[in-house]
């Protein structure tokens, strides 16, 4: 865009000087013209006036082809210059593009800098979080687990001593027990002494049948 500004530029330089040159050499032929228009008004010979007719009538010719070439370059003029209008326009359109562009580029790198650093430490910061909170967990379990075998343990411990209390208030129930046995027993040992005290007198003395 900026090339073909330079050269639209150049292009309706060389217009505009053309246009300038055209102008001035219809400026110069309207002297002449007028010169011819008068000789003609005068002039009486008729081969004469017919001879001035001739050039008056080139000279015409020359000047329209001069008018319309007046505004051919003309035409082609404006319309550079309007291009040229719209070109200024793109090429600072394109070059606060280009700014803006380098403007973001520099951003993106410097944010794309700072991010790697603090995304590196996010990651970290992430991972060590992560040690941290199995750490926690572990030390939750751990913590969880020492209440559960310190309650383990003191049921143990309390169980035992039921069991403790329970045996030696049991053993009430054992020498109790133990004498009723004893006394029964006994009193078994009696009657069995007696019956073989009789079992033996009446082998003694030959008692049977009595």
């Amino acid at each position: 865009v900026e090339t073909n500004l330079t050269e639209t530029l150049d292009d309706r330089e060389l217009t505009v000087s053309e246009l300038e040159q055209v102008r001035a050499e219809i400026q110069g032929m309207d002297p002449a013209i007028i010169e011819l228009e008068n000789k003609i008004s005068v002039e009486q010979d008729a081969a004469a006036r017919t001879k001035l007719e001739t050039e008056l009538a080139d000279l015409n010719a020359r000047y329209n082809a001069l008018v319309q070439e007046e505004q051919v370059k003309l035409a082609r003029s404006q319309t550079l210059e309007r291009y040229i209008e719209k070109g200024k326009t793109w090429v600072d359109s394109l070059q606060n593009q280009a700014a803006t562009q380098m403007v973001l580029i520099n951003k993106l790198q410097t944010d794309t800098k700072q991010r790697v650093v603090l995304y590196d430490a996010l990651s970290k910061s992430l991972k060590t979080a992560q040690q941290q909170d199995v750490a926690h967990r572990i030390n939750e379990i751990g913590v969880e687990t020492d209440k559960e075998a310190q309650a383990a343990m003191a049921a143990i411990g309390t169980a035992t001593n039921q069991k403790m209390a329970d045996m030696m208030e049991a053993h009430e129930e054992h020498m109790v027990f133990a004498r009723d046995v004893l006394e029964a027993k006994a009193k078994a040992d009696e009657r069995f002494a007696r019956r073989f005290a009789a079992i033996v007198e009446k082998h003694d003395k030959n008692l049977y049948g009595e």
